[in-house]
């Protein structure tokens, strides 16, 4: 027989050995308790006897249980050797940390939610206030091309516009419906259509004849203009139309006798 055979053999002695010692620890405090319950029960009177010897004998059924208890594991122990006894002893405090894990998981996973919740409502607040923001500045921005715009229109279509828009709504309308009735592709054409007040050659509003005829003009070129430049602002059309009517034949500044 090796080695091994003798280890094994030392090792089964010792826990016998062991497991010995518990039952006679065991047997020892059992008897010590018994002492103790019998110098109880001497010294007390008849009248609390009872109560004392149900003590006592309560110790004796505790005494003999931690003694069975003691003899089981101690032939356990010795069965199953020091690898099992600690392999059980493992697991029991592998669940109790299984179980805090769980529960501290547990906690782990609601404070995320919560966390995420909050977190989406910052994010859906802060896209709000963005877009709202970019909104805003588009707007802005809008605005001041608008008066960009303006600001490079030619003055004397900026004049132009302020005759329209001072000039009688009555006379305006008999102007434009005259000039879009004529045959406009002439200058000359154009002046025999339109009159304000009964004019003629002796009109006292040389200005209105130009206005309603630049008017025309734009009306007939604008279809054009937006078939050439689609995606222009009316603005840029108008400018457009107004730099083609600076060197049109049809007004009147550019005859030789203007």
């Amino acid at each position: 027989m090796g080695p091994r055979g003798l280890n094994a053999k030392v090792e089964a002695a010792k826990q016998k050995k062991a497991a010995n010692k518990t039952v006679k620890d065991a047997a020892e405090a059992a008897k010590d308790e018994q002492a103790t319950a019998a110098d109880w029960a001497q010294g007390a009177n008849n009248r609390g006897a009872g109560r004392k010897e149900a003590a006592a004998a309560k110790a004796d059924e505790a005494a003999r249980k931690r003694k069975e208890k003691a003899a089981l594991l101690a032939e356990e122990e010795a069965g199953a050797g020091p690898s099992k006894v600690s392999r059980g002893v493992g697991a029991g405090m592998k669940a109790k940390k299984s179980k805090s894990k769980k529960k501290s998981d547990l906690n782990l996973l609601e404070e995320a939610l919560v966390g995420d919740a909050e977190k989406k409502t910052r994010q859906q607040k802060k896209a709000a206030k963005e877009r709202k923001e970019r909104e805003e500045k588009a707007r802005l921005d809008k605005e001041r091309k608008a008066k960009e715009a303006l600001g490079h229109t030619d003055p004397l279509l900026a004049n132009t516009d302020d005759m329209l828009r001072n000039a009688d709504l009555a006379g305006r309308s008999a102007n434009v419906a005259s000039a879009k009735d004529a045959d406009a592709s002439g200058v000359d054409g154009a002046l025999s259509a339109l009159s304000v007040g009964g004019g003629g050659a002796d009109d006292e509003h040389p200005e209105k004849r130009m206005k309603a005829l630049h008017r025309a003009f734009e009306e007939r070129m604008m279809p054009e203009m937006r078939q050439d430049f689609p995606g222009l602002r009316k603005a840029q059309y108008q400018e457009k139309i107004f730099q083609l009517w600076k060197k049109s034949p049809e007004n009147p500044m550019n005859r030789p006798n203007a």
